[in-house]
């Protein structure tokens, strides 16, 4: 499958593909339920609590996570936590796309941190979400475990970032977590502090 602004050879087939929402609005479950049906994914899994999608990925194995950030209390991060650090193989892998009403620094800085692929802001765009799906797909990044990161290396080795794709991030692997505030970002603000950092290693 192609989609808006992607490149010509990037394409995406999520036919066999095994897709957990997480939500706790039930109208934003059945939106990306719905994007994902467009998509193409037939297994489209759905959970209104984090405890749900534990059992979930407790019971199967899924290829694709999108979760939203705004669970009471910040839920969302200790979530993102376990699965990182303390789900087995393969659970721990999976690509993770967060999904958030309010963007602001603060909260992408977290979710960036917390081994999150991609945040994708609210209204969602479903252009924005397969481009992000595309990226996802066709990366080749080595998954990182360390003390105070754990997710998809944000460094390259003699490569940039995926063709299509211009710039780069913000910092990297920031250790520094503080409260939300702030304005919203863009998608573009977003995108810029989630591009992975060209270095020579």
């Amino acid at each position: 499958m192609s989609g808006a602004n992607l490149p010509s050879h990037m394409k995406i087939n999520l036919e066999d593909s095994s897709v957990l929402l997480v939500d706790d609005n039930q109208m934003s479950l059945e939106i990306l339920r719905s994007c994902f049906y467009g998509f193409g994914a037939k297994e489209r899994l759905k959970a209104p609590t984090l405890d749900e999608s534990k059992r979930i990925l407790g019971n199967q194995q899924v290829d694709l996570m999108v979760i939203d950030a705004g669970f009471p209390e910040g839920g969302m991060f200790p979530f993102m936590n376990w699965l990182r650090r303390e789900a087995p193989e393969p659970i721990c892998f999976v690509p993770t796309i967060i999904v958030s009403g309010h963007s602001t620094r603060d909260l992408v800085r977290k979710a960036r941190d917390s081994g999150g692929h991609f945040v994708v802001a609210k209204p969602i765009s479903p252009g924005v979400l397969l481009n992000r799906l595309a990226w996802i797909a066709h990366e080749k990044r080595p998954f990182v475990k360390h003390e105070i990161y754990a997710g998809p290396d944000r460094r390259w080795k003699n490569t940039g970032v995926p063709p299509g794709t211009t710039g780069r991030r913000q910092g990297d692997l920031s250790a520094e977590l503080s409260d939300t505030g702030g304005d919203n970002m863009s998608q573009n603000e977003i995108n810029t502090m989630f591009r992975p950092q060209k270095v020579s290693l």
